[in-house]
């Protein structure tokens, strides 16, 4: 089984990740500013896609300067920590943390002719699972793993699968030249049952200094189907690089015959670690929206600054 000395390293070299409070307000201030330009407004994509992968084999740090993915927004290590820890096959229970959720963004530098200073914008976000190779985090994939000198044993291929077939439901809801919003399905633990719901990611490029930030939060539907923000758990400020030690809860009741878990046999105990902000109702009534125009998502952004102002 993999040592974790890659995912402890980027964690180690990552101090925004301990020190998220205090900067946070400096990076929605860029973002609004973004909003306000004509040519950010005119570049709003409200067209819902699927994420792009990130490519086997692909080194997973900041400081990769030969990919585009020269960002990261995430990486979510699971870890089982309760429930029905019992019915896992110990295959299963030891491959289940190979695999780190990984969240990497694209920035571009690109030179502005109002201004002598150099201008950032964020080009795309990139979804995959990675996984230790040789002391480095690296991408994989199930149909590359081989060209990119990943050995997947045969349970560890069998997850992957079914990871991958959750990562084709991540969605891109909107996007300008410095955000992006995207929706992925989650499970969620909520009094002992596995509850699905919607985690929407709000991800930004700071325009004047190129460093990345996001606010995630769930999503849920009221009795009509209509969706709604989750209010059981507040939103998370992430800041760039935030190394998730991700709890799971395991259902046994969600196996197959053979041991094989589907895809609510595991649930995250709780949101991500980043810092708790309360909702205002004006960012509330925005947050769930299933689609934006300029006017809405200028309106979101604003209200999600107010929030994420210091007391």
């Amino acid at each position: 089984m993999p040592s974790r000395g890659a995912f402890s390293r980027l964690a180690q070299d990552c101090p925004s990740c301990h020190q998220a409070a205090p900067i946070r307000a400096v990076f929605f201030t860029g973002l609004l500013l973004a909003l306000s330009s004509s040519a950010t407004a005119q570049g709003l994509v409200s067209t819902v896609r699927e994420l792009q992968r990130i490519e086997a084999g692909t080194l997973i740090s900041a400081e990769n300067t030969q990919s585009p993915w020269n960002r990261v927004v995430l990486l979510a290590r699971p870890r089982i920590a309760s429930g029905d820890v019992d019915s896992l096959p110990t295959a299963i229970r030891e491959s289940v943390s190979d695999f780190v959720l990984t969240i990497m963004a694209s920035v571009e530098e690109y030179a502005d002719p109002n201004s002598a200073e150099p201008r950032f914008r964020l080009a795309d976000v990139g979804l995959g699972y990675s996984t230790e190779v040789n002391g480095e985090l690296r991408a994989v994939s199930v149909a590359d793993a081989g060209k990119a000198g990943i050995n997947l044993g045969l349970f560890a291929r069998m997850l992957l699968i079914e990871n991958e077939k959750q990562l084709k439901t991540a969605k891109v809801i909107t996007r300008t030249s410095t955000l992006m919003i995207i929706d992925a399905p989650a499970y969620v633990l909520r009094d002992g049952e596995h509850y699905e719901c919607v985690m929407r990611h709000f991800i930004w490029v700071e325009p004047t200094t190129g460093r990345n930030a996001a606010l995630v939060w769930l999503i849920d539907q009221d009795s009509a189907g209509n969706p709604i923000v989750d209010l059981s758990e507040s939103p998370r400020w992430a800041p760039a690089g935030l190394q998730e030690d991700r709890a799971i809860h395991v259902d046994g009741r969600e196996f197959n015959m053979f041991g094989i878990p589907g895809k609510k046999a595991f649930a995250m105990e709780s949101m991500p670690p980043g810092k708790p902000v309360a909702w205002t109702e004006e960012a509330r009534s925005l947050a769930a929206l299933p689609s934006y125009t300029v006017d809405t998502l200028r309106s979101l952004s604003a209200a999600l600054n107010a929030m994420l102002q210091p007391e």
